[in-house]
């Protein structure tokens, strides 16, 4: 089986734990916390706990957590089929594909982050106030780059019809991406005034997969149209 046989053979799969994984994340927010309070922690009460625990993606080292970092690799190997793919193909300069194959070692570097919280190593001080000056221009750099690079590619696609189903996904991924980037930010005043974060991981947590899942779909998409 080929890699763009086996990405597309796993978009619904992901689809439907994606969507399983943010019920029970909100159903751990509303209900999880009361679990902690039960006295008589028995059997199936530690089931329930750990079943909410480890299905919630506000959580780390959880099988959310892995389920996040797969779907990043994914997004790496499909990356991998853009950015060494047949570049007559494609219609982009080298230096276009280059960056495509920059966005598959950041996807990597993600997907091996989600496993093991290397960000956590900087401390939640440094990660919410100087952590954030260096991320944002970062992450808004890398955004811009994304942006021009994809839209190029759509552009070039011959079909009428497919270009408009694939600019869908790529509007729905920058709209995303940026609704990301205002929680975050949001998160990380609320950290340093000391107030409640509360309900935020989790419609963040719910924004990042949807962002990551409609990556993953755009790739799909443009190796599909470009026969990759």
């Amino acid at each position: 089986m080929k890699l763009k046989e086996f990405l597309k053979l796993m978009k619904m799969p992901l689809l439907i734990i994606g969507i399983v994984l943010s019920i029970f994340s909100f159903l751990s927010y509303f209900f999880g916390f009361q679990l902690t309070l039960v006295k008589d922690t028995g059997f199936l009460t530690k089931i329930m706990y750990n079943l909410f625990y480890h299905l919630d993606y506000t959580h780390d080292i959880t099988f959310a957590a892995w389920f996040t970092s797969l779907v990043l690799l994914f997004c790496a190997l499909g990356l991998l089929l853009i950015g060494w793919g047949d570049r007559e193909k494609l219609k982009i300069s080298p230096a276009r594909q280059g960056i495509i194959k920059l966005f598959s070692l950041i996807m990597l570097l993600l997907s091996v982050d989600e496993i093991l919280v290397l960000r956590d190593q900087l401390g939640q001080n440094l990660k919410y106030s100087t952590g954030l000056l260096v991320y944002i221009p970062l992450a808004l750099i890398g955004m811009v780059a994304f942006i021009l690079v994809f839209n190029q590619l759509i552009k070039n696609i011959r079909t009428v019809k497919n270009r408009a189903l694939t600019n869908i996904y790529f509007r729905a991924v920058i709209l995303l991406a940026l609704i990301y980037f205002i929680l975050l930010l949001g998160e990380g005043y609320l950290r340093m005034s000391g107030y409640p974060i509360q309900v935020i991981p989790y419609i963040k947590g719910f924004v990042k997969l949807g962002m990551i899942y409609g990556v993953y779909s755009l790739l799909l998409k443009i190796s599909d149209n470009y026969n990759l």
